[in-house]
């Protein structure tokens, strides 16, 4: 299986995104899969970052305008932050890691 490359996003990048992230190389860990490569930004950088990388897909913490996504598949993050419905955002990540 190979390496996913996740765009994770948040205002400022740095707390919530971090938390977003922790959860997403766990998810990986657990089910044995590769650590994903994890572009941790600010949500004003998310399409320079699909300009530039391979994107399998996003995970924004907060509200990312549909338009700056570029058709790549978007996973809610906020789940992994206040901890509702944590379960199923969780299981959409592990989709989306083993997906080829």
């Amino acid at each position: 299986m190979s390496q996913k490359t996740v765009i994770v996003a948040c205002a400022s990048s740095m707390i919530t995104s971090t938390m977003a992230t922790n959860k997403i190389k766990e998810i990986a860990k657990k089910n044995g899969l590769p650590e994903p490569r994890v572009l941790q930004i600010k949500f004003s950088e998310v399409q320079g970052a699909l300009a530039t990388n391979n994107v399998d897909f996003i995970v924004p913490t907060g509200k990312l305008q549909e338009n700056v996504t570029q058709g790549v598949k978007v996973i809610s993050g906020t789940p992994f932050v206040t901890g509702v419905n944590e379960e199923k955002a969780a299981n959409l990540v592990l989709e989306a890691l083993k997906a080829d």
